[in-house]
């Protein structure tokens, strides 16, 4: 057992700690020694080189030291006031300050008492020469020479606190020791050197070895806290198929593309072996995904399990528990949903029929990992939309008995994302489309046009098609500018939309959702205007056009999600983009989407122009939170991390060998 020595005591041991600024370092998570050990810069000030005004390059953030010259203040407006000067006549500086009692400012006084100063901040090309505006400036050299580490601050805690605690820390880094296997260990920076490097860099290349080698230690720490124990636990070895899949497949009315056809393959390999199955789904909108998950139902059923299928929201519970009993109800597998909003009487029965082994397939919503609920025997859990789930809910549904895992997600998602959120599964991707299916004529539309679009709607509605109508809110927000469902519903009916059949469907509607959505599948409302409950799963084939208003606001995989919701029956669909706040970003964006009907494309395309951190709000999605490692950048770090997690426990599962590894991994979160 390691001694616990100064990196695991509480941070007012540190220099200049009191009770008080131990509570705002709480919240920036740093409690111990090791949390400011271990928790890394933003960003760096470059204070490598100190430029004479003359060598200041435009574009670049420099520190210039020099003669300060031609000096004044002057007001510009209430409480406001302009300070300009030169820089040894050939660097012009600016600030702007707030100053409303009487004489100068004190950061006039400052400067007037300078014979030199020298100012970091960007250059940007002048009249006459380079300027900064409003640069930081020292009366002396800085003290730091070097990278400077710029850390997150809250109230009361400045950046030089920081750097101080962070030396102090750095004093016990024998305390730290290597958690790497050796194999790995050798490609990369010794981690106490890393850690030096990360905070005090001797320079740009030493950053990057140090960012490195601590990217991929979280990357690969991230998946064996994933993988671990998954898979070495025994699984279920399914029954090689017989008649009931052979009566299943001849069954179904339409010819399976080459891409179904593998991944059927890859998951009837998958069932039979004797390991625990974790293989996700990634298909296009429409791609036909959900048929690899009713053949998995069936292979388990007629191995004598039972199967339990996850999804977000009670109506694609509904209406998936509606598609299995249509599908499997004529092969004898009993179907049913389970539900919150169901009555006491009728979930009881269902959880008595799971536990006794009636109910051969369940579908339902979180209901399903409630501690109420309990299987005879569980074979194959389906979690629909993963998206919508985080890794817990997942692990909770796999505690039931671990079965064999089916994940589908008809969000296609970038590689390293799919990489990072299921860094436990094998990935299949159903790319094709089946042979009805045609690509939905998507337009961006101007706001002046949007008479246009309405018009277009009611004509479409007039030859007996529906519309979905999308927005972002469900009601007005004084903050947010934005169209909103329940106050246009009504704008909309008695306007554009007078004398069709109008409903409404979001999120924070109880039961009525579902009854205002079977009322629209059942073709009794014409027009459904929706937030984005319509994202995922909805299957109306006689809706043939879709309105997303504020388009700007969504994420191109929404986007693409959304129009997948029309053009599902004969006829083509038509899907019109109305942006109103379009930024030359916005409409590089929604032009990816307009341009295109891959979702894998879409995919990668917004995770480059938007990041991960906002790709479909993937924090909301159980995205970890990585320190260092960039998904984008860091793309080759995270296939190296995710395999030699994988190589390091298939010899050793529970990492008998490597103590302090171990060790480390129960201090990390996923």
């Amino acid at each position: 057992m390691r001694v616990q020595g100064m990196l695991s005591r509480p941070v007012t041991v540190l220099p200049g700690v009191g009770e008080k600024k131990a509570q705002a370092l709480k919240a920036l998570g740093l409690e111990t020694v090791r949390d400011v050990l271990f928790s890394f810069p933003r960003t760096y000030k470059d204070f490598q080189r100190i430029l004479a005004p003359h060598e200041v390059q435009p574009g670049l953030v420099q520190l210039v030291q020099g003669p300060l010259l031609h000096l004044r203040e002057r007001p510009i407006s209430q409480g406001r006031r302009l300070i300009q000067a030169t820089l040894g006549g050939q660097l012009g500086l600016t600030w702007f300050v707030h100053h409303r009692a009487p004489g100068p400012s004190f950061l006039y006084r400052k400067l007037q008492r300078a014979e030199e100063v020298w100012v970091y901040g960007l250059a940007k090309e002048g009249t006459l020469f380079p300027e900064m505006t409003s640069p930081e400036v020292f009366t002396r050299q800085p003290e730091h020479q070097g990278l400077m580490p710029v850390y997150p601050l809250v109230a009361g805690i400045s950046n030089n606190q920081r750097v101080n605690w962070v030396k102090a820390a750095l004093k016990h880094l024998s305390e730290v020791h290597e958690c790497l296997p050796p194999e790995v260990r050798g490609r990369y920076m010794e981690r106490r050197e890393a850690l030096r490097q990360i905070h005090f860099p001797a320079d740009w290349a030493s950053y990057e070895q140090a960012r490195q080698r601590l990217a991929f230690e979280e990357l690969f720490l991230f998946h064996l806290g994933l993988q671990r124990g998954q898979r070495q636990r025994p699984g279920i070895a399914h029954a090689v198929d017989g008649e009931l899949v052979a009566r299943f497949f001849a069954r179904l009315p339409f010819a399976l593309t080459e891409d179904q056809k593998e991944a059927l393959r890859q998951v009837a390999v998958d069932m039979e072996a004797p390991r625990p199955m974790r293989r996700l789904i990634q298909g296009e909108v429409g791609s036909g995904k959900t048929i690899v998950a009713e053949y998995g139902a069936v292979k388990a059923v007629a191995s004598g399990g039972q199967v339990a299928m996850m999804v977000p929201t009670e109506v694609l519970a509904v209406q998936m528990a509606q598609r299995l009993q249509a599908s499997l109800g004529p092969l004898g597998i009993r179907v049913e949903l389970l539900v919150g909003n169901m009555k006491a009487k009728e979930q009881e029965a269902v959880r008595k029929g799971l536990i006794e082994g009636e109910v051969d397939v369940v579908v339902g919503t979180h209901a399903l990992i409630t501690d109420k609920v309990e299987y005879r025997n569980l074979t194959l859990a389906v979690v629909d939309e993963q998206h919508r789930f985080g890794v817990r809910q997942r692990a909770a549904l796999l505690g039931k008995g671990n079965p064999d895992l089916l994940v589908m997600s008809a969000t296609p998602i970038p590689r390293s994302l799919a990489l990072t959120m299921y860094g436990d599964l094998d990935v299949t991707e159903i790319r094709q489309l089946p042979a009805h299916r045609q690509p939905v004529d998507t337009r961006l539309i101007h706001p002046d046009r949007r008479a246009d679009v309405y018009r277009y709607v009611l004509s479409r509605v007039k030859q007996g098609e529906q519309a979905y109508v999308v927005f972002p809110l469900v009601e007005e927000s004084e903050h947010v500018d934005l169209k909103a469902a329940v106050q246009e519903m009504e704008a909309l009916r008695q306007g554009p939309l007078s004398g069709v059949r109008v409903g409404l469907i979001h999120g924070q509607m109880g039961k009525e959702k579902e009854e205002v959505f079977q009322a629209f599948a059942r073709g009794e409302l014409d027009v459904l205007i929706a937030t984005t409950v319509v994202e995922v799963g909805m299957n109306v084939p006689n809706a043939t056009v879709m309105v997303i208003e504020n388009a700007e606001r969504f994420g191109l995989a929404q986007l693409h999600q959304l129009r997948g919701r029309v053009g599902r029956g004969k006829k083509p669909g038509i899907c019109f983009l109305l942006a109103y706040n379009v930024s030359p970003q916005s409409r590089a964006r929604l032009e990816v989407v307009r341009s295109s009907n891959d979702g894998f494309f879409i995919a990668e395309e917004d995770l480059r122009l938007r990041g991960p951190g906002d790709l479909l709000g993937v924090r909301q999605w159980g995205q970890p939170y990585f320190r260092l490692a960039d998904l984008q950048q860091d793309r080759e770090l995270l296939h190296l991390a995710a395999q030699a997690a994988k190589d390091l426990l298939s010899r050793d599962a529970e990492l008998a060998r490597f103590p302090e590894l171990a060790a480390e991994l129960d201090t990390y979160s996923i």
